[in-house]
């Protein structure tokens, strides 16, 4: 199946979610999520969920992990759309965020985190193929991002359904995760 496909193949699927499905997935996905026996994480980078596009709820995670790593700096990204680039800026309980041109709420702030301090960082996708390769959004953003992130760093996708065979347009400028997790199981690439 071809990227473009996919990624319409996954957004219908999420625009049928139900809210008591949407609750339901998410806590699956944290109790799959608490199965992985990770390193102690002092940065992580992740996402704000979208609730327009059904986005897998990210606040119970990170809560997971600043319960069990107590230092954690959690960093949220932020796009340079003239550069085709992103940030990881690192958040505090008062940081403010604000929509980008996307509808994408971005942290103000000004400590940035560099790629290859981060430690985990978990990837927003729509869906995701049995090699470990993802269905983002289609600006490129995350795999640009990723290249400059360290080989010890953890790439964790969640979604809510399990995986295509393959992705067949992948290319070598795709950065493929290191695990993903769905309600049901969890894939290690």
């Amino acid at each position: 199946m071809l990227k473009k496909e996919a990624r319409n193949l996954f957004r219908k699927k999420r625009q049928s979610l139900t809210p008591g499905e949407k609750l339901k997935w998410d806590d699956l996905l944290l109790i799959q999520f608490q199965t992985i026996e990770l390193p102690f994480i002092d940065l992580l980078l992740s996402f704000y969920p979208i609730e327009e596009k059904q986005e897998v709820n990210t606040f119970l995670i990170t809560d997971y992990l600043h319960f069990r790593n107590p230092g954690l700096q959690i960093c949220y990204p932020r796009t340079l759309s003239r550069e085709g680039a992103m940030q990881a800026v690192v958040c505090h309980a008062d940081t403010g965020f604000e929509l980008n041109e996307w509808g994408i709420p971005e942290p103000i702030g000004a400590e940035i985190a560099a790629p290859d301090q981060l430690q985990l960082v978990l990837v927003p996708m729509l869906g995701f193929d049995t090699t470990g390769h993802r269905i983002g959004y289609g600006k490129g953003y995350y795999d640009r991002y990723l290249m400059n992130c360290s080989e010890a760093c953890l790439k964790i996708g969640l979604c809510y359904y399990e995986p295509i065979a393959e992705l067949e347009d992948s290319d070598e400028f795709d950065v493929p995760l290191d695990f993903c997790i769905t309600p049901q199981r969890t894939y290690v690439f």
